[in-house]
């Protein structure tokens, strides 16, 4: 579960404020609502144009989207668990300013949250489907809710005015309706310029924490605030998002997209090249396949990422990416194609020469592809004890009393028995960043 911290310009928090309760005088917020201005993660448009939509089409729907996360930004899920009257309420305001008739709820198995709707006796439709950031598509939230089916087919139709069963539809998400419930509480309280918010996670290595931040807040003074230096370039939002380099951070500033769900920050300890790798494999199976672009260039992202992780990917392979890359953003048929593609090639231009480095050096920096991992004694620990030549069966260690001992890579079969019986810890795997004498060095002597 995320951990909630205080996010740049906190004093200003609203989606993670506490529960202010319910709106009591309907007349009140729906004519607050009628003069609302609010654009969503999904929709430009604003909540007034909807109402106007509603009213002259009629037979309104609901979406609620709390399956659209990227694993490393579990927004819909932590709102879900600890927003939930904010989420009734905003709901609830919802159906009635528009004259909502039915209530889609998409959601993954994890989510139990239901709307609490019931005196308003409107239809509510409970779907559960995996957790895939297609599903931001609007018309591959529509395609689901209406055959079961997860693909984007924005070729196939358009949805102008109307959404789900060609009705009114107003799409909205956990994060997206807190933001609703604040705003009309500035409605009714007169708070008309006060600086919107966002929601975005911030992963460093085992740690994933929840700030909230005004929106136009850079990259840069969010971390700073939350006491976090890169040692690396990160990655702006997940699998379709982007890699920025460390150095530029201060130019990029926190907007309501949901490609600023996340910040993941990466330590010296960590590889780029293995982060790259995932971003690919989970692009490659969350694309629903529908068009030829994406389906068959995150397989090859996801190939070439494989490869560079085990030392077997060329040059070329990264010109490949350079190349087709703004062609799979320019022609797949939805977002998640395009901005697929903008992650894996801005990998390439921001973190080359990491990449590089596990093909053309047969290494990996930060010593975490165990591809490349071989069992070998740190020198600086080996006190030349002798014991790890006892045990082995091999007969793969070279070494005598006193002396730095070696292991033969050719002749061991990694029992592990070696590191077993070594109380300094000299044993251990790694990438070859541990330089290693090439004979029997006495103790403490090697440098």
């Amino acid at each position: 579960m995320l951990k909630e911290i205080d996010g740049t310009h906190s004093q200003v928090r609203k989606i993670l404020a506490p529960y202010d309760g319910e709106f009591v005088d309907k007349e009140l917020v729906i004519n607050a609502c009628k003069g609302l201005t609010f654009d969503t993660k999904y929709q430009a448009a604003s909540f007034e144009d909807f109402i106007k939509d509603a009213a002259a089409y009629g037979d309104a729907v609901l979406a609620i989207c709390l399956a659209a996360d990227d694993k490393r930004s579990a927004i819909n899920e932590y709102l879900a668990v600890n927003q939930k009257q904010k989420l009734d309420a905003a709901i609830n305001v919802i159906i009635q300013a528009a004259g909502i008739q039915k209530v889609c709820l998409v959601k993954p198995g994890g989510i139990s949250y239901v709307p609490n709707a019931a005196d308003l006796q409107v239809q509510v439709q409970q779907i559960e489907t995996k957790r895939c950031v297609v599903l931001r598509e609007e018309s591959a939230l529509y395609h689901l809710i209406e055959t079961g089916e997860l693909r984007s087919c924005p070729l196939e139709k358009e949805y102008p005015s109307q959404g789900c069963w060609n009705r009114p539809t107003f799409v909205a998400d956990a994060e997206t309706l807190c933001r609703f419930y604040a705003a009309v509480k500035d409605q009714q309280q007169g708070k008309q310029d006060e600086a919107q918010t966002k929601l975005v996670v911030i992963n460093t290595a085992g740690e994933s924490r929840l700030a909230e931040a005004a929106v136009g807040t850079s990259a840069a003074a969010l971390l700073a605030e939350c006491g976090i230096q890169p040692e690396k370039n990160v990655l702006i939002g997940g699998i379709t998002g982007q890699f920025v380099s460390k150095d530029q951070l201060e130019e990029y500033h926190i907007s309501l997209d949901a490609q600023w769900d996340s910040i993941s920050v990466y330590s010296s300890k960590d590889c780029l090249a293995d982060a790259t790798r995932q971003i690919a494999l989970d692009a490659k199976e969350e694309s629903c396949k529908k068009c030829v672009l994406c389906r068959e260039g995150t397989w090859h992202f996801a190939a070439i990422a494989q490869d560079i992780t085990q030392g077997k990917a060329k040059k070329d392979d990264l010109a490949m990416i350079l190349d087709i890359g703004p062609l799979i953003q320019a022609g797949a048929f939805c977002s998640f194609g395009q901005k697929a593609a903008q992650a894996m090639v801005s990998s390439v231009e921001e973190n080359r020469a990491e990449l590089e480095a596990h093909f053309v050096k047969k290494t990996c920096p930060s010593g975490v592809c165990k591809a490349f991992a071989k069992r070998v004694i740190d020198p600086a620990k080996c006190t030349g004890c002798g014991d790890c030549i006892d045990v082995c069966a091999e007969d793969a260690i070279v070494g005598k009393k006193k002396f730095i001992h070696i292991i033969d890579t050719d002749l061991c079969e990694n029992c592990e028995e070696c590191a077993n019986v070594c109380e300094a810890g000299a044993i251990v795997m790694q990438d070859g960043t541990i330089r290693v004498p090439k004979k029997p060095v006495k103790a403490g002597k090697f440098k």
